[in-house]
């Protein structure tokens, strides 16, 4: 069983002047199930975009998703709420994700009823269940969102994800927005639901460190491209491609992981703008290595050693 993701394409066309927006151009991944794929790249870099895609929240452009070789189909379908229910999206606001209105016990509820997996007899058993999973007191089934601590909201979302027993999730940037102090609690209660019921994971996030902790392969995206992909100790101790570097160069402890020898400078510059990229390399404006042929050439993911591609000519094995 594995998630195949292939030649991923997603365009966004602003009505207002015609412009055409690639938020996602030719992304190709397998995850084999009980893996881990972080994802990471700077805001704007196309990863939640690619997480709603994966999700079927969107339909892309061009490019095929599938799960244990079923494609995931947009949600507009009539066929989609039955494989949809194999693959949960955990977001980063879990405030936002939540019906202030809706006693939490009712939001995970909901869910339950929604995918049908267990008698209405039993969803008050099972929601204390799901709770119990998660770290928390039944008790706070009663409660609503805005009562309860940001840690305790994103508990509540996992959750209400795991109520139709998923087989892969998604987590969107889910610990971005949890104080420092609650976000290695989520990332532990993660990692045991992970190795408890088989889970497969998609991991986004901006911060480096929080992917190098759960991840077993790592892709680095920028401006809706891999440039580098691997496992994490090829990502992280060994990077290659210039983006990647540079990321690893500004964390604070970069000087404990990554050779110090290969990291380039920290990046220069802001993000181009999507909607008007860089001839050749969009890389290229803010690259420490950039040569005239980058303005030229569009690169491929090329491997460089065994499962570890990085998507620049000038880089050598």
């Amino acid at each position: 069983m594995s998630l195949v993701i292939s030649n991923i394409e997603k365009q966004y066309k602003i009505l207002a002047t015609g412009t055409v927006i690639n938020a996602l151009n030719g992304i190709s991944v397998t995850l084999r199930k009980g893996q881990t794929l972080g994802i990471v790249g700077e805001s704007g870099c196309g990863k939640s975009t690619l997480a709603r895609v994966v999700s079927g929240l969107e339909k892309p452009t061009i490019g095929t998703v599938t799960w244990a070789n079923e494609k995931i189909k947009d949600k507009a379908k009539n066929h989609w709420r039955p494989h949809h229910s194999k693959v949960q999206l955990v977001f980063q606001d879990p405030y936002s994700s939540l019906n202030p209105r809706q006693q939490l016990g009712e939001s995970i509820a909901e869910a339950l009823r929604v995918h049908k997996l267990v008698t209405k007899d039993k969803i008050e058993t099972r929601v204390d269940e799901l709770l119990s999973i998660v770290g928390l007191t039944p008790d706070l089934k009663h409660r609503y969102p805005h009562q309860l601590s940001g840690g305790q909201r994103q508990r509540v979302s996992i959750a209400r994800a795991l109520a139709s027993e998923p087989e892969l999730l998604i987590l969107d940037e889910p610990v971005s927005a949890l104080d420092v102090s609650v976000r290695a609690e989520v990332m532990n209660l993660l990692i045991d639901l992970r190795s408890k019921f088989g889970l497969t994971y998609i991991f986004i996030s901006h911060d480096l460190g929080m992917i190098r902790y759960i991840s077993d392969v790592i892709a680095v995206m920028y401006l809706g491209k891999i440039v580098e992909y691997g496992n994490w100790e090829q990502i992280i101790e060994r990077p290659m491609h210039p983006y990647t570097q540079a990321l690893i160069a500004a964390m604070p402890d970069h000087s404990i992981i990554g050779n110090p020898e290969t990291l380039a400078k920290t990046l220069q510059g802001e993000v181009p703008d999507p909607a008007n990229l860089p001839i050749g390399c969009a890389f290229h404006v803010r690259c420490s290595i950039a040569v005239g042929a980058c303005s030229e050439r569009v690169p491929v993911l090329l491997e460089m050693s065994p499962e570890h591609l990085v998507a620049c000519p000038e880089v050598k094995s």
